[in-house]
């Protein structure tokens, strides 16, 4: 890591002060006068151009992740997709709803029950080993416990995304902002000047002339001294909707493998005018004259449109897309630029360059207008992470529940609706009528309403059967087929179903919930959650001041955190296991303790204070301050002790020998326990 006078005062996502971001203060002849790009006007047309083509075709390639979402959404919001016959009702069960949110919340019951979230996955026993992971674990806890970072309101967020649609998509930045403050005043004393004259002056105020009878006159001036103080200096992350990314369309394992990445964001003018030294925008003042027009958050909170416009918003919105990933670029003095001619056509021999790249539109219906930044990326890895629920065989978008139920939460409202629409028809009256028998087509019934007729067989009613019993048949067996795909028990909220159903199905109901609960922990722990921590330390490795490190860790910690270590991470055990799992390893560690604790050895307090530690975490945070007060484990504090007192390793004291039972009667005759109490019952 720099020292702090050796990095710059503001860093986030890539150094502003980079010149591969700042263009440097040249002048270009064939450079438009109103671009401060000092690229030719000719040229960024051409990258524009080769940038909204590319665009065009993520987004024809984004429809089908545009559909399902929509989909989902509707599942979760109770709409139903499609309605066969305007005659039936319009109503939606919440049958993938009541699932989902169960899903969800087994998931946050589980992963936010302790305060700390993160546990290193290390086999190594060597000490230095173990205190640099244990750094690296200490500052990922720190930074996810942030009040500011919301985190677990953005996981839930996220793990919405990737239980209904199959993967959500965590990216990730860098805050930094350093600024000069006033440390301390020095103050300097200097002999008085007289304005006027230019000469010096005594303390009378007369011209000093001769020290050997004046005394000059002294002015006493203080000078700020200033020093760099952190503002601010942390990682950030954020979630962003599935259809607001736009991806190449190769199978990878990581957004890092990508071709390209491509974020979309609605951002006001004075946002990206108070970005701009951040991120090192340019042709901003191109935005000054144009004039945005169209619904705003159609893909996000507006995606109902139910939402009106303001008719004169205050400020204007714009529509930006940063792009991650190489492009063919060339270095000029101190700076990167686009490897490419105003035909379209890229320079043979250009070097691909890790850039990100910002261009901008009015509107979702419009295209892109300018290019606002151009730079090489400063980061060491793409900071953008995407979690999956289950894994496709050809698609890395993987596969969500959402996708899965589909079809079942349509067959469950269809069925539903057209039971209902028959119990309506055989609850209201219906009548056939004999042609030219001068009945009305429109009859009223009711108990004050006579119907006049010639003969008895002019009008008849219409006998139609209702069946709730079939209706309420097909509903539970298509609710039971969506309890097999997503493998919960909504009956019981989520829980072992051992009230709601027998036990034999309880239990396997149980079981087959934990193998699906287990294999999505999974998932999520070794696809997301190892990729978001190494990102999150990627950012600090990367960015980082010294004295941000030293006063989130401790100086002492600091020193043993390595920026180029590959830990791998996993949620805390505690968060992953379920109650059964938890309440039988307790079991198993109390049966280690009750075999180690009568073993004579100086290592033996050691091993038990391993074991109730174990047993501390699995019982919860509320008895974490258990976990350090327990027995001294240096062997050779153990051996003096059990050599002076004769005492078992633990520290307690021999047991004596057992008292013989009292004597009951005259012969003396001992009497065992469960004698003597029967002799006390009896009143001897």
């Amino acid at each position: 890591m720099a020292e702090m006078m050796d990095i710059p005062a503001n860093i986030g996502n890539d150094n502003p002060q980079d010149p591969a971001i700042l263009p440097p203060d040249i002048e270009t002849a064939d450079t438009d006068e109103k671009s401060d790009w000092q690229v030719e006007e000719r040229i960024q047309k051409a990258l524009l151009d080769h940038l909204s083509t590319e665009l065009d075709v993520a987004k024809k390639n984004n429809e089908k992740v545009n559909e399902n979402f929509k989909t989902v959404y509707n599942m979760i919001h109770s709409i139903r997709n499609r309605k066969p016959n305007e005659w039936e009702s319009d109503i939606s069960l919440p049958e993938f709803l009541s699932r989902l949110i169960t899903k969800i919340g087994g998931f946050c019951t589980q992963y936010f029950a302790s305060t700390d979230y993160v546990e290193n996955d290390l086999e190594s026993d060597d000490p230095k080993d173990i205190a640099e992971a244990k750094a690296a674990k200490k500052l990922l806890n720190i930074l996810l416990k942030d009040p500011d970072a919301y985190y677990y309101h953005k996981i839930v967020r996220l793990i919405t995304f990737v239980f209904s649609s199959g993967y959500g998509i965590i990216k990730g930045g860098y805050s930094q902002r350093v600024e000069q403050v006033i440390s301390h005043m020095n103050q300097k004393s200097e002999l008085a000047v007289d304005p006027d004259t230019g000469d010096y002056l005594a303390d009378d105020g007369m011209p000093f002339r001769d020290p050997t009878v004046q005394r000059a006159k002294f002015n006493t001036i203080e000078e700020p001294v200033y020093k760099d103080q952190i503002m601010i200096d942390k990682p950030t992350f954020d979630v962003y909707p599935n259809q607001s990314v736009y991806m190449s369309p190769e199978y990878c394992y990581s957004l890092n493998d990508k071709e390209y990445v491509i974020f979309e964001t609605e951002k006001k003018l004075s946002q990206l005018r108070g970005e701009a030294s951040e991120m090192g925008y340019f042709n901003l003042d191109f935005l000054d004259d144009e004039t945005p027009e169209g619904q705003r958050g159609e893909k996000t909170y507006n995606e109902e449109g139910k939402l009106k416009e303001q008719p004169q918003p205050p400020e204007k919105t714009f529509v930006e897309y940063e792009r991650w990933g190489t492009y063919p670029a060339r270095q000029e003095d101190d700076r990167y630029v686009p490897a490419i001619d105003a035909q379209g056509k890229f320079e043979e021999g250009a070097e691909l360059v890790e850039c990100v790249i910002h261009y901008i539109q009015d509107r979702e219906k419009d295209t892109p207008r300018h290019i606002i930044g151009f730079r090489k990326s400063k980061h060491t890895r793409r900071p953008m992470v995407k979690f999956l629920c289950y894994v496709d065989m050809v698609d890395d978008n993987g596969i969500g529940d959402g996708e899965i139920n589909r079809e079942l939460q349509i067959a469950v409202d269809d069925n539903f609706n057209i039971g209902a629409y028959r119990t309506t028809m055989a609850a209201m009256p219906s009548f056939k009528g004999k042609k030219f028998s001068g009945v009305p087509e429109k009859v009223k019934t009711g108990p004050q309403h006579v119907t006049m007729l010639e003969n008895m067989n002019d009008l008849e009613q219409w006998i139609i059967a209702d069946n709730p019993q079939g209706t309420g048949y097909q509903h539970n067996l298509l609710c039971t087929r969506m309890d097999f795909a997503m493998a919960t028990s909504p009956q019981t909220g989520g829980m072992p179903a051992d009230r709601a159903e027998t036990a034999t199905v309880g239990a396997i109901n149980n079981q087959r919930q934990n193998i699906r609960s287990g294999m999505v922990n999974m998932n999520l722990n070794f696809i997301g959650f190892n990729e978001f921590y190494r990102m999150l330390l990627t950012l600090c490795n990367d960015f980082m001041l010294p004295e941000t490190l030293n006063d989130l860790l401790g100086k002492e910690v600091a020193m043993e955190y390595k920026p180029k270590r590959k830990d791998r991470f996993r949620p805390t055990s505690q968060a992953l296991e379920n109650d059964e799992s938890k309440q039988f390893n307790i079991k198993t560690l109390q049966g280690l303790w009750g075999m180690t604790a009568p073993i004579q050895n100086p290592n033996t307090p050691k091993v038990l204070n391993m074991i109730w530690a174990g047993i501390v975490d699995l019982m919860g945070t509320q008895h974490a301050a258990l976990k350090s007060v327990m027995f001294e484990d240096d062997p050779e504090t153990v051996l003096l002790y059990q050599l002076a007192t004769g005492s078992k390793g633990t520290g307690t004291p021999p047991a004596g020998p057992q008292a013989a039972p009292p004597m009951s009667n005259q012969q003396g005759t001992p009497q065992r326990q469960p004698e003597q109490q029967m002799r006390s019952a009896a009143n001897g």
